[in-house]
């Protein structure tokens, strides 16, 4: 079962590959918009006979607008595994991070000597 707020991929204006006369364009602009693509193809060369603008776009559209498949879907980057005990982390070396190292008591550094202000003879620091 879907919720409702599940995300949803977007769409992608593409080439079609499948439905295609001359480059895919009007197929990838028409299942873009959910309509026919003989449809969008009529309304094409309507317009290019009335004003010849869409013989423009449509090559425009065939150099930049990719064709379908031909690039990975959008979503999150995939993410390498930590490294394993054996191999050396990039980040931390072998060790591993510094709350993975063992301690070494003699060079850890000690708490200050408290400060009494009750003191009256003493100079304050």
């Amino acid at each position: 079962m879907t919720t409702p707020y599940a995300p949803k991929t977007p769409k992608r204006l593409e080439r079609s590959r499948t439905n295609k006369i001359l480059g895919g364009v009007c197929a990838g602009v028409a299942d873009y918009l959910n309509m026919d693509p003989t449809l969008v193809r009529v309304l094409t060369a309507i317009l290019t006979v009335l004003t010849g603008i869409p013989i423009v776009i449509y090559i425009v559209m065939l150099l930049v607008v990719p064709e379908e498949g031909s690039q990975p879907p959008p979503g999150y980057p995939r993410v390498q595994p930590p490294a394993s005990n054996g191999r050396s982390d990039t980040v931390w070396g072998t060790a591993g991070a510094p709350w993975e190292q063992p301690q070494n008591q003699a060079n850890a550094p000690r708490d200050p000597e408290p400060v009494h202000e009750d003191r009256p003879g003493e100079p304050r620091l």
